[in-house]
């Protein structure tokens, strides 16, 4: 889908800033607060999910469910390598902070704008999947119930790693002075 009308963004843009604070829309000004309201709030979901997940690791670790305790591990891992990635990713050239842009076209920011919101979007569903998985194992449900739910959670983080490391093709298209 590509953003005609500026205002077609509108939603996109709304959405956004009901999840990150001072969200800018990738104004001119705004350009680096902006991106990094976008990374801080993705690393902040992740390190929500990554406490949900110690949380079912510590339970099945007292309960002896080794099989939980490594679908657990790998879920982290995935966690800690998307929030690495997040923390380290390119911010729209080879300069950092959006230094060297001087203008980008309404469908490149219209692009970045729909590309950052369905990241957030994924991640925060994560962060449901790993929740549940948590009351999953307070209840006491069934060992498979929870690994089904904890692998539930490596895919979504997985998807949303490999999604988020779209968005440089995404940056690419900022024009440079």
């Amino acid at each position: 889908m590509t953003i005609a009308d500026p205002t077609d963004a509108i939603a996109y843009v709304r959405a956004i800033r009901m999840i990150v604070g001072g969200y800018g829309a990738y104004s001119r000004e705004k350009r680096r607060e902006t991106d990094v309201a976008v990374r801080e709030e993705l690393a902040r979901a992740v390190n929500r999910v990554r406490r949900h997940l110690e949380n079912v690791h510590d339970a099945a670790l007292t309960s002896n469910s080794f099989t939980l305790v490594e679908a657990c591990s790998r879920a982290i891992e995935e966690c800690d390598a998307l929030r690495n990635e997040v923390s380290l990713a390119e911010t729209g050239c080879d300069h950092p902070f959006f230094s060297v842009q001087k203008g980008a076209t309404k469908k490149t920011i219209g692009t970045l704008i729909r590309h950052d919101h369905a990241t957030l979007k994924m991640v925060t569903k994560a962060v449901r999947s790993s929740n549940q998985a948590e009351k999953l194992k307070g209840r006491g449900a069934a060992e498979l119930a929870v690994l089904e739910s904890l692998n539930e959670v490596l895919q979504r983080i997985s998807s949303c790693r490999g999604h988020f490391g779209e968005r440089r093709a995404v940056l690419r298209n900022l024009k440079v002075m």
